[in-house]
């Protein structure tokens, strides 16, 4: 089984649309919210089945809520994540 990929965001879903498509997603791959992304949770529960997280001081400085399903990620727990992780995408 090969390591997952994570893919970094940072600006909502429709900034994206041009450039990435739920296609591009291994099914272990993960997908981490950062940012504007906070606000978007639901489009991106909607592209994807993959495990997506956010960072907790993201969502805190934009007053958001993690909705179900979404995991939230201190600052330690991201880096453990990205350590496990073959490679990181920033899109």
């Amino acid at each position: 089984m090969s390591l997952p990929t994570l893919h970094i965001f940072s600006k909502p879903m429709s900034y994206y649309k041009a450039a990435f498509d739920a296609s591009l997603l291994g099914e272990q791959d993960v997908l981490l919210l950062t940012r504007d992304a906070c606000y978007d949770q639901s489009a991106w529960r909607a592209l994807s089945a993959n495990r997506i997280c956010m960072l907790s001081i993201c969502a805190q400085a934009r007053g958001v809520n993690a909705q179900d399903n979404i995991e939230l990620l201190d600052d330690q727990q991201w880096i453990m994540l990205v350590e496990q992780c073959q490679k990181t995408i920033t899109w």
